[in-house]
């Protein structure tokens, strides 16, 4: 019965003692605890009494893990530390209060309850203590609590929580790495000493120029080991100044290179105060190398008093260096701004004699354009700046223009000038300019043509069913009146279509050609009537085509219709009329030409008008797709386009010359043709279709443009059976299945379609294909396969088949 009474006495202190342990001891009082592992209060072993009791009292976070599960016991401190863990931590077992950390605290357990410590610094944990992810830096002490046999029953944790100095200590470290790199960037040394004179930092460029050892060092060692030793007074004597006034402590020094070699630097440094004492702490500073300025400040005065003693002597014999120097030497006055004296370079630089440029002012040479200049580079001289840099344009004897780059210091009145011939340069650097502004423009047209080039051939592939539908319709007679003209209006806009997309095609350098050796001659000759009635009655046609000009290697089709773009062109630029000549003659290109073509024989088209002609930007701009001037509706901006597309497929060029008022020249430059030019006879309207009966493999990805094709064959008598990749084709061919011939696309997922007829003819050598594609391909295709272009009509699918089979 004592027994019990003190018990229950115990448990009433302990009541008492956990009320008195702040926010977390009246939780663990008022909380029923006989469904977890530690059991009601009135239970729990002196032990955890006494662990619980110690730690709530405690100012720093603690926390207690009892039991092999962990069940938390914390104190007020250690609440804050959980953030919005907290209170659900409260009795929870460890694992699973910080899940984020289980193994962590697994570890800790097994340690602690085997009677081992732990002692973590600055420890590193991934927390989520207010709803987010985020690392956290503690210092953990970690302990076993014995029980009444003396075994460990629980783990005690200290915490102190670090992460404000492990961060703060980080941005320090950062901060100071990021000067570094900074000062490190200078091209220039910089360095810091404390007050008096300790070194404290030098850059990288200080290290790499002395090659001297990392090891403390002082402004007196620096100063005897490194610097000149006619220096080391007077560097010392003004940094003890410095210190001693608290002024900037700047002067001038040789410093020794690892090489041995001494260079002038001017140094500088600003000292730094303590803000609350006021006394200097440090000294900043940069040293900058000036020796480049030193030599040119020496070599000027030198010049200076060579030049005043000839000036004061008004002696005509000149030096070695006046007579012989390279460089233009004058004296000019500074109040008149005559010249007084000049060398004999500037008779060879601008032919004039040195007594007609001696006693005239200096503008009467100076290009208008750069007086303006000119004269307030003069005025500031007159106003005491010490040197001048300029440049400006000189006229020569010959009435031409150089350019000269001054460099000028006045004293005494007089203006002693060094002047250098820097036309050379100036040009060097506009050919430059040109070039790089060519080089962005053929690059901008280069990615303008890829995206051109792969529009127009997804264009084709959808063209392609349309105009084969259309076609058919057409040819079956389908519908009403009415409706066969709907159907022949719409194959009417098929073909614009179909026509912008070619010249979409050859501006991007990928139509389809058949480039041949052909009779310019003869194909300019033939094409006036046709000019002639498309330009009208007040247009004068000129076709001047030398007999003897030889053959050109190009695409006679899209050769007119480039000529025919070009005479539109010229018609449209003379509304009131004039004269279009279209020229053909041979031409030699050389290095250098203005058409920018390899060196080697050529046949110059050309076409000129006598119309409004261009100005510099739209000139800039004439061969860009979609560029026109001609207002909406009236121009596509594709002409001049095509036509420079086509000129670089075929390996040529196309060249403008245009000036507002003064009409318009454009030049189609074509490789010559070896070979002779053979007639073509003309293409028959329509070509019967061959006899019915031939099984025809025809392969294409785009199932429209199969479906089409194949009512297409079927109508001219074919039975056909459809695949829809090369892959499926080559696997029906493999099989034995019997074809006559093969229709099959080109550009195709896999197997191209060029790929696809070779691979089938090494299995059946005697089967005949016709290659359809809408695109150039840059792959060679090989003259062995018959192509016939996307979009196509019956009659073209026809007459590619009946070639096929002759």
């Amino acid at each position: 019965m004592n027994e019990a009474v003190l018990a229950e006495a115990d448990t009433d202190a302990f009541q008492t003692s956990l009320l008195a342990g702040g926010a977390c001891g009246r939780m663990i009082a008022s909380r029923d605890w006989s469904a977890t592992p530690l059991g009601p209060i009135r239970a729990w072993p002196a032990s955890l009494r006494t662990a619980t009791s110690i730690l709530l009292r405690a100012a720093v976070p603690m926390v207690m893990l009892w039991g092999e599960e962990g069940i938390m016991l914390y104190n007020d401190s250690y609440s804050l530390f959980a953030g919005q863990r907290h209170p659900e931590l409260m009795g929870a077992r460890v694992r699973e209060g910080w899940l984020e950390v289980a193994d962590f605290n697994d570890h800790v357990m097994k340690v602690g309850l085997a009677g081992g410590t732990l002692r973590y610094r600055d420890q590193q944990l991934t927390l989520y203590r207010n709803g987010v992810s985020e690392p956290v830096w503690m210092d953990l002490d970690y302990s076993p609590v014995l029980d009444e046999t003396g075994q460990p029953a629980g783990v005690l944790c200290i915490l102190a929580e670090t992460t404000e100095r492990v961060r703060a200590e980080q941005g320090l470290r950062d901060s100071e790495m990021r000067f570094r790199l900074m000062a490190d960037a200078v091209p220039q040394i910089t360095w810091i000493t404390d007050a008096d004179g300790q070194a404290e930092f030098f850059n990288k460029h200080w290290w790499d120029y002395t090659g001297a050892a990392h090891a403390p060092t002082n402004a007196a060692k620096v100063s005897a080991d490194h610097l000149h030793p006619d220096d080391v007074a007077g560097t010392m004597a003004a940094f003890n100044e410095a210190r001693r006034t608290g002024t900037t402590f700047q002067t001038e020094h040789r410093i020794r290179s690892a090489a041995g070699e001494y260079r002038w630097f001017l140094v500088r440094a600003e000292p730094y105060r303590d803000p609350q004492t006021g006394e200097i702490v440090r000294w900043f500073g940069a040293s900058v190398d000036i020796n480049d300025r030193k030599a040119a400040e020496q070599a000027l005065t030198a010049l200076n008093a060579e030049l005043e003693d000839q000036v004061i002597q008004r002696s005509r014999e000149r030096g070695l260096v006046w007579q012989h120097s390279i460089d233009l030497l004058s004296v000019v006055d500074l109040e008149t701004a005559v010249f007084d004296a000049v060398n004999p370079a500037w008779h060879k630089a601008l032919g004039w004699p040195i007594a007609e440029i001696e006693g005239r002012p200096f503008f009467d040479f100076v290009h208008p354009d750069d007086g303006d200049e000119t004269r307030d580079a003069f005025r500031n001289l007159q106003q005491g700046n010490a040197v001048l840099h300029f440049e400006n344009r000189y006229r020569t004897r010959q009435g031409r223009w150089r350019w000269l780059s001054w460099v000028a210091v006045p004293e005494g009145g007089k203006l002693y000038c060094v002047t250098r011939d820097v036309t050379a340069e100036r040009e060097r650097r506009d050919e430059l300019a040109t070039a790089q502004e060519a080089l962005r423009q053929a690059q901008k047209m280069e990615a303008m043509g890829q995206l051109t080039g792969g529009v127009a051939h997804d264009f084709n592939n959808l063209l392609a069913p349309i105009v084969g539908s259309l076609d058919l319709l057409q040819r079956r007679g389908i519908g009403t009146e009415r409706e066969q003209r709907l159907i022949a209006g719409a194959i009417q806009s098929a073909d614009r279509a179909k026509t912008l997309v070619q010249r979409l095609l050859a501006f991007a350098r990928r139509q389809p050609l058949q480039a041949v050796a052909v009779d310019v001659v003869e194909l300019v000759s033939g094409m006036g009537d046709l000019v002639a009635s498309t330009t009208g009655p007040n247009i004068k046609v000129v076709v001047d085509a030398e007999p003897d000009v030889p053959a050109a290697e190009c695409d006679a089709n899209q050769l007119e219709m480039a000529l025919l773009n070009l005479a539109v062109n010229a018609r449209d630029a003379m509304p009131d009329g004039g004269t279009l000549r279209i020229a053909a003659t041979a031409e030699a290109v050389r290095a250098g030409h203005r058409a920018k073509l390899p060196p080697g024989h050529y046949v110059r088209l050309s076409v000129a008008d006598t119309g409004s002609g261009m100005d510099a930007a739209t000139l800039a701009r004439a061969v860009e797709p979609f560029f026109s001037t001609k207002g909406v509706g009236k121009g596509t901006g594709l002409g001049l386009s095509m036509v420079h597309g086509l000129a670089s497929q075929l390996g040529g060029a196309l060249t403008i010359q245009s000036r507002p008022g003064r009409g318009t020249n454009v030049e189609l430059w074509l490789p010559r043709s070896a070979a002779t030019p053979r007639r073509v006879e003309a293409a028959r309207p329509d070509v019967p279709a061959r006899p019915a009966g031939g099984q025809v493999l025809l392969v294409d990805d785009e199932e429209a443009v199969r479906i089409t094709t194949a009512d297409m064959l079927v109508d001219l008598g074919y039975r056909v059976t459809e695949a829809a990749s090369g892959e499926e084709a080559l696997q029906r061919i493999s099989r034995g299945e019997p074809f006559d011939l093969m229709v099959t696309d080109h550009l195709m997922p896999g197997l191209t379609g060029a790929e696809l007829a070779r691979a089938a003819r090494r299995q059946r050598p005697d089967m005949a294909v016709l290659l359809v594609s809408g695109f150039a391909e840059r792959e060679d295709v090989g003259p062995d396969l018959l192509r016939l272009t996307k979009p196509f009509r019956k009659d073209e699918l026809a007459a590619s088949l009946a070639q096929l089979s002759a």
